[in-house]
């Protein structure tokens, strides 16, 4: 079974349908002077209504500390004094946050996928990207976003140190199921769809779907492709038909968070006796 039946073309199965209402109008005498490559159709999207709804799953994985915290930049303080000295710690770095969504079953239109799905309160806000996302490939597209994170703050050095100050953040990678539920309505009434002819664009015809059920075959329903169901029109009789069509894929987020610095002191190999003999005491002290 190929990509292409995990996958429904609603451009293809509107123009079929249409195609299959002109072929019927003409009869079958005309029919057979009229062919398919000679004309184009015209569809008015603007009539069709696309609301969305994402659910996700996060998927378990396996973390650690240490394979989760990334360094972003270093400096080196040397105090050659006899005094603790206090140095600043200064710098801008920039991660990148990256969200993919790959599908595996959905709806185009054409050659693009035409979905929204809503990350917020998913993805970490500030960390990542975050929010609605518009994706239009059929396949896999990917989103980013850069990070920028400053530190300005005071470490202090120990006489006859070297210290090493080091920023760090910490990865935050997650992989998620998503199912996005699509609602098609056509909020006019209709969808009108015009038939061109390709050597001059005068139209030829123009048709008006009024029930998006007949676009869709009965396999398309069966295979559990798409569901129907009927919404009450205030002030009309008749119930709406809408289509419901399930899209299912996976989400791979990247995002950032807890930057903190951390201060590593050691005595400098050059430093006086009396320094070292400082240490000495201070470690006895602590050892009792």
């Amino acid at each position: 079974m190929g990509d292409k039946d995990f996958q429904l073309d609603l451009q293809e199965l509107v123009e079929n349908y249409v195609w299959d209402c002109f072929t019927q109008d003409l009869g079958c005498i005309k029919r057979l002077f009229h062919r398919r490559h000679k004309y184009y159709f015209d569809i008015r999207w603007g009539f069709v209504d696309f609301s969305h709804v994402t659910t996700t799953k996060e998927r378990a994985t396996i973390r650690t500390a240490d394979n989760r915290r990334t360094e972003l930049y270093f400096s080196h303080f040397d105090n050659k004094s006899n005094t603790p000295q206090m140095y600043t710690f200064s710098t801008e770095r920039s991660t990148t946050a990256t969200t993919s969504i790959e599908m595996q079953e959905n709806y185009t239109i054409g050659s693009e996928a035409n979905l929204e799905i809503n990350l917020a309160d998913v993805v970490k806000v500030g960390g990542g990207v975050n929010g609605s996302l518009s994706v239009t490939d059929t396949k896999c597209e990917e989103f980013s976003e850069t990070l920028t994170w400053n530190i300005n703050t005071e470490i202090t050095v120990p006489a006859w140190n070297t210290a090493r100050a080091t920023l760090y953040v910490y990865e935050e990678p997650s992989v998620m199921d998503i199912q996005v539920t699509t609602t098609i309505s056509l909020p006019k009434g209709s969808l009108p769809v015009s038939i061109r002819r390709t050597k001059d664009d005068k139209v030829v015809k123009t048709y008006w779907i009024t029930n998006l059920k007949c676009i869709f075959t009965d396999k398309h329903e069966e295979d559990g492709l798409v569901r129907f169901s009927n919404v009450n029109v205030p002030g009309s009789e008749i119930d709406e038909v809408v289509a419901v069509i399930e899209s299912r894929g996976v989400c791979k987020n990247v995002s950032w968070k807890n930057q903190h610095v951390e201060v590593q002191c050691a005595l400098m190999d050059d430093a006086p006796t009396e320094a070292r003999s400082a240490k000495n005491v201070v470690a006895s002290a602590e050892s009792d």
